[in-house]
């Protein structure tokens, strides 16, 4: 307790007094304590006042806190003076110093009374009235209460730290002057966050809107490749094959062929040995758009689904995007989405329509009347099995229909960016899950058996405001809920640490230390690239891709090889099932090949597309505009659609990238009709060759396929601490991040709305907000390694890591 100068001259426990001494000194504290003026004054100005510094003598309950000095009334400290008896000898007076009681300000009806030292400091004595001290409590613990539902109601939501006084302005500035950074620089140390408890907590309770279905809308918003249309017009497509299919194989039959063979390189030529595996390519892309647009929604029609029993592991589990179309992902099956999980693997099988489609026609010597004569037919074994593929993919569409039909999405509209997955946990109080996991390169901690969910909320049972995003119901809200400091999702328990003496803090805990160090480290920065994008596979890529290139190249032409043509080495002769081994082998082999290497390119691509936003964030100092980063969505772009959106957007090599995943699908339905088996007059023998205008095509594909390995050479931009392949690990870099409290994520009603927002300028700054990947300092006062708004009016910049790997 401070008193100023006053000193205690002579201590009497009957009678209490209080003695000042002359100081001129300019104290500054709260106007509610004052005292008497010194000896200095005159008699008539005993009632001039001066001001002193005490602090309250009761605990301010959390979250409440005092607002303001000028606002809020506290009870002080008055020393009792008692009049001596008679009897007693006075006590003798030191120089100019003089007895008086210390006054103080009428208290506000909302405060507590005043009490004596006596009664506040003394052990409690018999026939003390306790009734004050019980009103106190009473009216502290009710306004508790009402503090909470005032903060409820800012019109920028819920902030994250309710019981701190200055969370009353805006989201963009809270976090500075919370912070006490007056100058911007980030030599200072961030005070400590001052976080409410559970005890006082407001906990997300379901709501279902009944009006202005305009601002609620129904959540059943899919993609439009999802759609019931969509599905139908897929289902068609097989349809007509499989129709196509069945006739050819009759017709082949009942007719002794289909059409006269002509020659190599003709359009009949083109229409049996390339269009069916075009074709079947066709279908094959469009299935893979449709598994890109089931792996964004999937997670969330899962978190919106009643029938999920606990969807807290399908964060750290669900993919966003497939990455690869080659090996079915079984975590569906895990998960109960068993529907889904058994079309993806049929999508996968059916990736072998496309070699088996270019086998389906071969050459036959029919004997037609009086003469005998080549025509094409159909290879029965690989037609029907082509029939059991498109009927299985046509009963995957249908299963799908009915799994989207059943269950709703949760979603308003379709989650492609980083900004979009930011609306939907922008108040979400499942993100203290994620504590330190921006570092931990995707290794998440025992994952807890919990119900996330999808839908519309409100804030308590007193609060009439609805929000739209994943909580857990019956929780805290974030905001109200433990620290990341009191609550660790992995890891073992923290034990506490002895006090600062210098700081009078408490020493940081040896896990908050190590994450400090660790984002910070440009070894845990740069750590993580997919497995076949690292310098070792790049090299090993290039060089592979180049030697084969370079032998398919001498091997074709040298002493004209390809024109001459080679022994099969099986025999070539056709069945009359229309089935020929060496047709069948050369037609199954190159095309089988093309398709893998069309796979290949598919994942790289596909990673390519999700790296772009995190390459534009820590691509520079100066950061990246929203359109540029959080609001990219190539992973959810069709393959022509994003090969036009990055160039036009001078992100040329996701542009070449893409464009060589659409030119690498040319691979298998070239090489698959390529090479047939003829018979040389003048040696008479049969020999493989190659239709000479699609070989020269192909030869020319390949080069520029082969030489675009060089191209995928990643930068170190493009590295970052772990996967972004499913939701947790893309929201371990913006769980605590100052993006979740701006304005233009606050409750968005359409996605104009929010690409409106951030494309405009915010209050307070100079021009459009621009964003970063680096360090920045999180709503927890701690730093963080992941996204937010490269500045801040009034805070420094983030800290953007440009050095040397160590």
């Amino acid at each position: 307790m401070n008193f100023g100068d006053a000193n205690l001259r002579v201590v009497n426990t009957s009678r209490p007094a209080l003695v000042h001494s002359t100081s001129k000194q300019s104290v500054s504290a709260s106007d509610d304590f004052y005292s008497l003026s010194s000896g200095e004054s005159s008699q008539d100005e005993k009632t001039t006042v001066r001001q002193y510094e005490t602090p309250p003598l009761y605990a301010i309950p959390v979250p409440y806190q005092r607002k303001d000095s000028s606002d809020m009334k506290q009870p002080t400290v008055r020393a009792i003076t008692r009049t001596p008896p008679a009897a007693t000898q006075p006590e003798p007076s030191h120089g100019p110093q003089q007895l008086h009681k210390i006054k103080r300000k009428p208290l506000s009806t909302e405060t507590s009374p005043t009490y004596s030292t006596n009664e506040v400091i003394s052990p409690p004595t018999p026939g003390v009235d306790d009734t004050p001290y019980v009103q106190f409590a009473i009216e502290q613990l009710t306004r508790d209460e009402e503090v909470n539902e005032a903060l409820w109601s800012h019109p920028y939501g819920a902030p994250s730290r309710v019981s701190h006084p200055l969370e009353r302005l805006c989201p963009d500035e809270q976090f500075r002057l919370q912070q006490g950074l007056q100058s911007g620089g980030r030599g200072k140390r961030p005070l400590e966050p001052i976080r409410g408890h559970s005890d006082s907590s407001i906990n997300a309770l379901p709501a279902t809107p009944t009006q202005d279905l305009s601002r609620f809308p129904t959540l059943d918003y899919l993609p439009k490749c999802l759609r019931l249309p969509s599905l139908i017009a897929l289902m068609l497509c097989c349809v007509v094959m499989v129709v196509a299919i069945i006739l050819s194989n009759a017709w082949s039959l009942r007719h002794a062929g289909l059409w006269q063979y002509d020659d190599v390189g003709t359009a009949r030529y083109f229409v049996f040995q390339y269009l069916p595996q075009l074709l079947a390519i066709v279908i094959v892309i469009w299935t893979f758009i449709i598994q890109n647009a089931l792996h964004r929604v999937l997670p969330f029609i899962m978190m919106h689904s009643e029938r999920q029993a606990f969807t807290s592991s399908v964060m750290h589990a669900a993919a966003l995007f497939p990455s690869n179309y080659m090996i079915p992902n079984l975590w569906c099956f895990r998960h109960g989405e068993t529907i889904v999980g058994f079309s993806l693997i049929i999508f996968r099988v059916c990736l072998f329509t496309v070699p088996l489609s270019s086998c389906l026609y071969q050459s036959r010597y029919f004997s037609v009347g009086d003469g005998r004569v080549w025509k094409w037919t159909t290879c029965e074994p690989v037609g029907w099995t082509l029939l059991v593929l498109y009927l299985l993919l046509i009963l995957a569409l249908v299963l799908l229909v009915i799994k989207l039909r059943r269950d709703l999405s949760g979603l308003r509209w379709d989650p492609r960016s980083l900004a979009d997955i930011l609306v939907l946990f922008q108040r979400s109080n499942v993100l203290s899950e994620l504590y330190g996991s921006e570092v931990t390169a995707g290794r998440y901690g025992p994952i807890l058996a919990k119900k996330y969910t999808l839908r519309y909320w409100i804030a308590g049972k007193r609060s009439t405001e609805i929000f739209h995003g994943v909580e857990e119901s019956q929780a805290p809200l974030h905001g109200f809920q433990q620290t990341p400091s009191e609550k660790r999702p992995s890891g073992g328990e923290i034990q506490e640490a002895p006090d600062d003496l210098e700081s009078q803090q408490p020493l940081k805990a040896s896990t908050l230390d190590s994450l400090q160090k660790d984002v910070h480290s440009p070894r845990i920065r740069y750590q993580w690239l997919p497995w076949f994008l690292k310098d070792t596979f790049v090299v090993a890529w290039i060089v592979i891709a180049v030697i084969l290139m370079l032998a398919f190249v001498i091997v074709s032409f040298v002493n004209n090889a390809v024109q001459r043509g080679f022994l099969p080495l099986l025999p070539s002769e056709t069945t009359p099932q229309g089935f020929s081994p060496a047709n069948f082998l050369y037609s199954f082999i190159p095309s089988m090949i093309g398709m893998i290497l069309f796979l290949l390119w598919q994942s790289i691509d596909m990673y390519f597309r999700a790296l772009e936003p995190f390459a534009r964030l820590s691509g520079s100092t100066r950061g990246s505009p929203a359109d540029e980063s959080i609001l990219l969505d190539y992973t959810a772009c069709l393959p022509v659609e994003v090969t036009i959106k990055a160039g036009m957007a001078g992100h040329y090599k996701v542009a070449w990238i893409s464009f060589i995943s659409l030119l690498s699908a040319t691979l298998p339905v070239l090489s698959g009709g390529v090479f047939t088996a003829q018979y040389f007059i003048p040696s008479r023998e049969v020999r493989v060759a190659a239709s000479l205008p699609g070989y020269y095509a192909l030869v020319v594909f390949i080069i520029i396929y082969s030489l675009s390995f060089v191209i995928i050479w990643p930068t170190k931009k493009r590295r970052l601490p772990h996967d972004i392949h499913t939701l947790g690990q893309m929201l371990s870099f913006v769980y605590e991040s100052q993006l979740l409290n701006d304005s233009a994520f606050w409750q968005p009603r359409s996605k104009v709305d929010l690409v409106t927002r951030l494309l405009g300028r915010l209050t307070g700054d100079k021009g459009s907000s621009r964003y970063a990947f680096g360090v920045y300092l999180g709503r927890d006062g701690r730093e963080h390694l992941g996204i937010d708004r490269l500045h801040r009016p009034g805070s420094g910049e983030m800290l953007i890591t440009t050095g040397l790997m160590e």
